[in-house]
């Protein structure tokens, strides 16, 4: 599991990546993950940046703090009416950066793994 800390409508939320984010987000949704995420990078790297749907993009924020407090068995520490009321596009929009960080962190290999399958590679040749 990756983790953060944020504020977003004056909460201060732990977002976590883990299998629990994209089980929460395919059951809110009825879509994989990883095509909100294509959507999500594409959105975000465009000119102009603009913000992928909004819906989704709360759905992924309760996701990933609900597989956090899931995880420490606490109750969630924000609710889809603080994000639709109180939360601004800028706290939307950190809130969405941090998931895509803890994504790539998620399914990228250990820094120690990388370095003996290099080796390995090498030895092959």
């Amino acid at each position: 599991m990756q983790k953060e800390k944020i504020t977003i409508a004056g909460k201060e939320v732990t977002l976590a990546y883990c299998y629990a984010t994209e089980i929460a987000y395919k059951e809110f949704t009825g879509e994989d993950i990883s095509t909100y995420m294509k959507e999500a990078f594409v959105a975000l790297n465009g000119q102009p940046i603009r913000m992928p749907d909004v819906k989704k993009t709360i759905y992924i924020i309760l996701a990933a703090a609900m597989a956090y407090s899931n995880g420490k068995d606490e109750d969630a520490s924000i609710k889809d009416t603080d994000l639709m009321n109180e939360a601004t596009p800028q706290e939307l929009g950190t809130a969405l950066g941090t998931i895509l960080s803890l994504y790539t962190q998620f399914y990228a290999l250990p820094k120690e793994e990388e370095k003996e399958d290099s080796k390995e590679d090498g030895k092959k040749n």
